[in-house]
């Protein structure tokens, strides 16, 4: 039952071992688990920091993770120089140290563990050069149209216009109307070549509820209510500034909120 617990956890892990004839509530799965003494845990070669959030954009931790056996050693409360280096210390033996590219893992890897070597690790590399392109590509928009000549206004040229009472660039141009017309276009592609929705659901790593959404509407346009419609908001003298810092790379909302304060 411990090992079912380990593997699956409280729900699954009951449902699992009621197949194997043994009627067991996930609180006594969990409570298993739970009475198992701590595993002993090799002295780390190379280590994997990263941090977590238990609030996103509030409340972050850090997260320690054994490269070679890709499985997590610890948790930190928090994200702070201080309390990397105090961990590191404590284990002489790390000769490598593969982090995000945050200042405070760096002076924290440096002070703790000065005879480890650091470095990047590739998915942070390549996350920061995505979002480096983006943020170029969207600052500077408007010198890339003027390379792409212009199509002849007819309805032909321009079949998905929508027109947008309120002025909003996303139903025209915007990534998360192209990103909705991508995977409407894909979903009803699935559907044509036979597949079922469930299928498409576990494919396109999405709930039955989205599938149905997407497959249930003729054009992609028909998605874009919500925030695409127009409607009176306390925002909406502010929406021009707002779409201008989002297109600079500002995807916060908070500190977008904190910036429009200040502007009543």
């Amino acid at each position: 039952m411990a090992a079912i617990g380990l593997a699956l956890a409280d729900r699954a892990g009951a449902r699992l071992a009621h197949v194997f004839g043994v009627s067991v509530s996930r609180s006594t799965v969990l409570r298993l688990v739970d009475a198992l003494p701590e595993p002993e845990v090799p002295a780390p070669r190379v280590v994997g920091v990263d941090e977590y959030a238990t609030r996103t954009g509030r409340h972050y931790g850090t997260v320690l993770v054994d490269v070679e056996t890709r499985r997590p050693i610890d948790l930190l409360p928090d994200r702070e120089s201080s309390s990397l280096a105090a961990w590191l210390a404590q284990r002489p033996g790390i000769e490598v140290v593969c982090r995000d590219r945050a200042p405070f893992f760096a002076e924290g890897a440096a002070v703790g563990a000065p005879q480890a070597v650091q470095f990047a690790d590739r998915w942070h590399l390549w996350h920061n050069l995505s979002e480096a392109a983006e943020r170029s590509i969207a600052q500077h928009r408007r010198c890339l149209r003027v390379l792409v000549p212009e199509a002849p206004e007819t309805p032909e040229a321009e079949p998905d216009a929508v027109e947008e009472p309120s002025g909003s660039p996303w139903p025209t141009g915007h990534r998360f109307a192209d990103r909705t017309r991508t995977v409407h276009a894909t979903v009803h592609a699935l559907v044509e070549a036979g597949h079922s929705r469930r299928a498409i659901q576990r494919q396109l790593g999405m709930t039955s509820r989205t599938v149905k959404r997407y497959a249930d509407v003729a054009k992609p346009e028909d998605l874009f209510t919500g925030q695409w419609q127009s409607r009176a908001s306390v925002a909406d003298e502010y929406k021009t500034y707002l779409d201008d810092r989002w297109n600079e790379g500002c995807t916060n909302s908070w500190k977008l909120w904190e910036e429009i304060v200040p502007l009543g």
